[in-house]
Order: C-alpha cells, then sequence, then structure tokens
C-alpha cells in the first residue's frame, strides 16, 4: 500500500518571528516535522512531499540531505500564481493564499492516498498509526484526527482552533474560533481540528473548483483559502463523508517563542534516539 505524507511547510511564520518550520528541537536535535517523518516511515508510508516557498528551498534541502534515503522526499511549491487562471485581483497579495491552496499545489505530483499534517507540529505517532490502519480498511471515505482542545493550548498566547462536532464517528461541522486561551476555555474541552487529516485524491477536485470561486469572490487580500472550508463544503453538500479518530494524544507545537522550551522537553521524555538518521 504506497501511503504519502504531506507535510505543510510554507508559512511565513510571522508570529513566531523566523522561519519556525527549520527550528532544531528534541532529543536527536532536528526540527519539529522530522519526528513526524519518523514516525511515518516507521509505521509504513512511503512518501513525503513538502510545501514549500522556492526562496527557502536551501533550509529543506539541508532536511532532505539529512533523512537520506530513508523516504522518497518531493517538494511542491506554494506560489501565488498556481492555479488562478489568471483571475484579476484588485489588490497585491504577500502572504500564501491558505492551507487550501497549499495542498493544491501537490495535485500534480501526489497519485497516493494521504495524509496532510503543518510542518511545526507534534502529532504522536499513535495519529500515524490510525491514520494507516484507515486506509489498509480501503476506505472511499476521508478522515480527521481532532484533538482535545486543552491538550492544544499555548501558555503563551492566543491560538485559533477549529471546533468539530462529532455524530456516529463522523465529522458533522467544524466552526473557527479565534483567541483561545487556559483562561477563557477553562471547563471546555472540545474536538479541535489540529490540520491532521487523512484524504483520497478525489479532494483535489473539490479545493480546485472552491478556489476559483475563492478568488471570484474575496477581494479582501487578508483572506485565505483554508482546508476546514473546504471540509465543510463537502460536508453540507453531503458529497463524501470525513470519518473521525479521536487523538487522546498530547499536541506540542511553537507557535510562540516561548512553546519551543516546553516542547523541547516533552520531546526528550519521548523514546526517540539520539540520532534520528543514523
Amino acid at each position: 500500500m504506497q501511503t504519502t505524507l504531506i507535510i505543510m511547510a510554507a508559512g511565513k511564520s510571522s508570529r513566531y518571528g523566523s522561519l519556525k518550520q527549520t527550528e532544531i528541537i528534541g532529543p536527536s536535535a532536528v526540527t519539529l516535522m522530522e519526528y513526524s517523518i519518523y514516525d511515518a516511515i516507521n509505521i509504513g508510508f512511503t512518501e513525503v512531499i513538502l510545501i514549500i516557498r522556492k526562496e527557502t528551498q536551501s533550509y529543506f534541502e539541508t532536511i532532505k540531505n539529512r533523512i537520506g534515503n530513508a523516504i522518497k522526499i518531493q517538494f511542491a511549491y506554494q506560489d501565488l500564481e498556481q492555479f488562478t487562471n489568471n483571475i484579476e485581483l484588485d489588490y497585491t497579495r504577500e502572504n500564501p493564499w491558505g492551507t487550501a491552496h497549499a495542498l493544491l499545489c501537490c495535485k500534480d505530483i501526489c497519485t497516493n492516498q494521504f495524509v496532510i499534517i503543518n510542518a511545526d507540529d507534534f502529532y504522536g505517532n499513535r495519529s500515524f498509526e490510525n491514520a494507516i490502519d484507515f486506509f489498509k480498511n480501503e476506505k472511499k471515505s476521508h478522515l480527521i484526527i481532532p484533538y482535545y482542545l486543552q491538550n492544544t493550548l499555548s501558555k503563551n498566547g492566543k491560538v485559533n482552533r477549529g471546533v468539530c462536532e462529532i455524530e456516529n464517528n463522523l465529522l458533522i461541522s467544524i466552526e473557527e474560533k479565534v483567541g483561545l486561551t487556559k483562561d477563557n476555555t477553562e471547563g471546555e474541552n472540545p474536538p479541535v481540528s489540529m490540520n491532521f487529516w487523512g484524504f483520497q485524491t478525489s479532494i483535489f477536485t473539490f479545493i480546485q473548483q472552491l478556489f476559483t470561486d475563492f478568488l471570484k469572490c474575496h477581494q479582501n487580500k487578508g483572506d485565505e483559502f483554508l482546508l476546514g472550508d473546504v471540509v465543510s463544503y463537502i460536508i453540507n453538500k453531503k458529497i463524501e463523508d470525513f470519518e473521525v479518530i479521536q487523538s487522546e494524544q498530547q499536541w506540542y507545537g511553537i507557535t510562540y517563542k516561548e512553546d519551543k522550551a516546553p516542547t523541547h522537553n516533552a520531546l526528550c521524555k519521548l523514546q526517540y534516539p539520539k540520532n534520528l538518521w543514523s
């Protein structure tokens, strides 16, 4: 079974202040995404696609060279002009279009069922195991692995989360909540999306269609074309199902500079080798 891991690494990390996708962290002194790649390889994934910007490619070539022949790695480039079909905009955009556009940039090189994740998040190996088991069952539906809200909050600032409504192990809706902290969510612990999705390749057809609609309707240069919006469209139109496998694990990430030390310490308590790629 051929299964691809796609990693979104094209963000500019403006809130973080530097390219956090390439920060060295944890017991193996590698990037956060490399722990995910390591887990994916051990569980049976066969290919990695890194979504990057061309101007940052040298950083990711270093990562690719470090991983070596452990798994096939390809680059997909998130470029502002891709898939815009020459639609004229009345503004100049600088930031990437968003997570759904990032995935669309893989359309021509991704031919397998796949998992897509964020480069700057740590999900734990159990989620990759659950995703592989899901695909082994030859499901025709898609997959989301949500985490409980309180397992995903930063102690160092506000975060945004996609709150999931679930019925009979199917995703019914996903709603973006902004400015969440430990203090303003006390007593609340719904499942939330951390962008751990499992997709069939049919998703690309919907994303390409919806991106064209997005460009025609959104003339605010700050608007983003997000995976959650694509998923909501598919669910609301009852086109395809999204099965849910709830994660009980702690999520770790580096939204803010101050998140790096606790994430590093948490990773050091896990069973990763000192040299991940030896």
